[in-house]
């Protein structure tokens, strides 16, 4: 029965400082119930309005005063998901997906949280595996929703809608539903509301059986994946060929996967695996980078990306065409909103060291990444957040005379993060040409 529910404590581990997403839904309202109950565990919770219904105001009030009720600290904000779509040619569901997290993390870094849970639960993994079925998915694909990545954690991914329902049912805990939600104009919608309920029919106990389906396949991944990190360490940046094709075929694609820094899909992955079974000399180009080989050895080159000049940030715009982005220098006065996300910075006046500079990554480079502890190498970090290795050195590193203070796309650093009522400015980076709305 839902009063049964337990979190997943591997994933919320004591003295955690947890950021709920909190829609207003029946998952993520459990999901804040159930980490406010926990002893050793500090609950923060997060609403992002994404402006699609003219009513969506209404799920912020409720988020609100529950929290008020419960004595959680709450933070919200308001979104202009239309906007981003008219500019970014995305999807509605891609646009607030990507609005959204760019708001959590943004929150997670001001409020000091540890984690960001989400209320992803059994339903949600099992209606991703069959849309990842359906589009041909590979192992990856097929092993759902994961459990954590990063600082983002699902501690409910395991447990049944069924089982939610009954849990806020049995402690009388209100919650809001999105209409929308009951709409058919997207993929996850139609899985929901027609694939998984004709499974279910088909076979009861289909959405738990594709859970379980889903941990044995984790298992699997993480396994195959280890054997091509062991593998890759006794190479350097050059492959050798004939010990490449030694290799298992699921353990030799995850090794190329690796090696290029490069999401590859299937057919990218065959056509490389078939450049190593060619003749002697040949080459084979993948986007950004290129792959030679020369007889028994692979090597890896840019092609559209050059590397990055140093040049001096000062307030205004300052192209980085290399990287096809545009840098915006802006001055804030104490009491404005501090902003910072994959592509905004905020940073005090009075704790930058010397010039600033937008250049090429440096060897040895490292940041104290806000929100988390500890420095971790600038590599490490591009390797992270699948940036390919043939790109990294026209990326864009913001730094002053003491170091990194900030990454497109991965994130700042604490050092110099601006405090409350400081004078401190910005940094935006855009896409070249992009239109932007006032």
């Amino acid at each position: 029965m839902g009063s049964e529910i337990s979190l997943s404590r591997e994933l919320l581990s004591p003295g955690s400082r947890v950021l709920c997403a909190v829609s207003g839904g029946a998952d993520s309202v459990c999901l804040l119930h159930l980490v406010r109950l926990l002893p050793d565990v500090e609950c923060l919770c997060a609403h992002y309005d994404h402006a699609l219904r003219e009513d969506s105001g209404e799920d912020a009030r409720f988020v609100e005063a529950l929290c008020a009720k419960w004595g959680v600290p709450f933070v919200t904000e308001r979104g202009d998901v239309a906007a981003r779509c008219r500019r970014t040619g995305e999807s509605v569901e891609t646009a607030a997906r990507e609005l959204r997290y760019e708001f959590l993390f943004r929150a997670a870094a001001e409020l000091g949280a540890d984690l960001i849970a989400t209320a992803h639960n059994k339903t949600d993994n099992a209606e991703t595996v069959l849309m990842h079925l359906a589009r041909g998915s590979g192992l990856r694909g097929l092993c759902g929703i994961p459990e954590r990545r990063g600082i983002i954690v699902r501690p409910l991914l395991h447990v049944s809608r069924a089982d939610i329902l009954a849990c806020l049912d049995e402690r009388g805990i209100p919650h809001r539903e999105d209409p929308t939600n009951a709409r058919d104009d997207c993929a996850r919608n139609y899985a929901r509301h027609h694939v998984l309920p004709a499974m279910e029919a088909l076979h009861p106990g289909a959405a738990e059986n594709i859970d379980r389906l889903t941990r044995s396949l984790t298992e699997d991944e993480a396994f195959l994946r280890s054997l091509a990190e062991e593998w890759l360490a006794s190479q350097g940046e050059e492959l050798s060929v004939p010990a490449l094709l030694a290799l298992p075929r699921p353990v030799a694609a995850r090794a190329l996967r690796l090696w290029t820094g490069a999401d590859l899909t299937r057919e990218r992955t065959e056509a490389l695996l078939g450049l190593c079974r060619s003749g002697p000399s040949a080459q084979l180009d993948l986007p950004g980078m290129r792959v030679f080989r020369r007889y028994g050895v692979l090597t890896l080159t840019a092609t559209e990306a050059e590397p990055l000049p140093s040049r001096e940030i000062v307030p205004g715009t300052l192209l980085l065409p290399e990287a096809g982005l545009e840098l915006v220098c802006t001055a804030h006065w104490p009491g404005e909103e501090i902003q910072t996300s994959f592509n905004i910075f905020s940073f005090s006046y009075d704790k930058i060291c010397g010039k600033l500079t937008a250049a090429r990554r440096e060897p040895g480079d490292r940041m104290d990444l806000l929100g988390r502890t500890g420095t971790r190498s600038v590599k490490k970090l591009m390797m992270e957040a699948r940036i390919p290795r043939a790109r990294r050195d026209s990326i864009p590193v913001i730094r002053d005379g003491q170091g990194v203070l900030a990454i497109p796309g991965i994130g700042q650093s604490a050092r110099a993060f601006p405090s409350p009522g400081e004078k401190f400015f910005t940094i935006t980076f855009r896409e070249i040409g992009e239109d932007r709305e006032e």
